[in-house]
């Protein structure tokens, strides 16, 4: 009896004292803008789609329930959502690839940003819809697999059934670069999503950075 109430006197006073020392120590929260010492991936869904047009979300996913679930109903691709140094991004695989997370590397910035602030397809806006594939290397994950197929990623937006991906213009505003300023990429319709992270400046120009 007196071992119990000792025991939830000590919990009381030690959760007191926890309070009082934040007042004066708030712990420290990691914003945005923090440098990581190492990248920092936090899965948050895998979203199936299937040829049929169905689709299915899991929250844990193994390769062994990925032959079952194919076995029963084809698998067209995967999506896989998740957060990288707190930035929501998305991952599509069609070989059905979940390795996660993507890189055994610490992700190096560019030494100049480069990157699509603006996606129009044909006169509408898709940023929202696009951006968050550009991945950690900001290259549509080019390195890891075939292009992106635009149309794959499009089909959750309100306006899908009347967008025409075979016909018309892509056009992608960069950020602005050291020489000139925001770029355009136009690309005629039907086309993959590309972007090379490197070409903020032409390495013929380099010289005119330091005059």
């Amino acid at each position: 009896m007196w071992f119990l109430f000792a025991l939830a006197s000590f919990t009381f006073f030690g959760y007191i004292l926890k309070q009082f020392l934040l007042m004066f120590y708030p712990s420290t929260m990691k914003s945005f803008d923090d440098e990581y010492e190492e990248d920092e991936y936090n899965l948050l869904c895998y979203r199936i789609k299937f040829e049929d047009g169905t689709a299915i979300n899991k929250l844990d996913l193994t390769n062994e329930e990925i032959e079952e679930i194919d076995k029963e109903n084809k698998i067209k691709y995967i999506t896989i959502d998740y957060m990288f140094n707190g930035q929501f991004m998305k991952y599509i695989t069609y070989e059905k690839d979940i390795t996660f997370p993507f890189y055994a590397f610490k992700v190096e910035p560019s030494i100049f940003p480069y990157y699509p602030e603006t996606v129009i397809l044909n006169g509408v806006d898709i940023t929202s819809y696009v951006i968050p594939y550009l991945g950690p290397l900001q290259n549509f994950y080019s390195d890891r697999h075939a292009p992106i197929k635009l149309d794959d990623i499009l089909l959750d937006h309100p306006d899908y059934s009347n967008f025409n991906i075979q016909e018309g213009r892509l056009i992608m505003i960069s950020n602005e670069t050291p020489l000139d300023g925001k770029k355009c990429i136009s690309k005629d319709l039907p086309c993959s999503l590309t972007w090379k992270r490197h070409a903020a400046v032409d390495p013929r120009d380099d010289e005119k950075l330091y005059t």
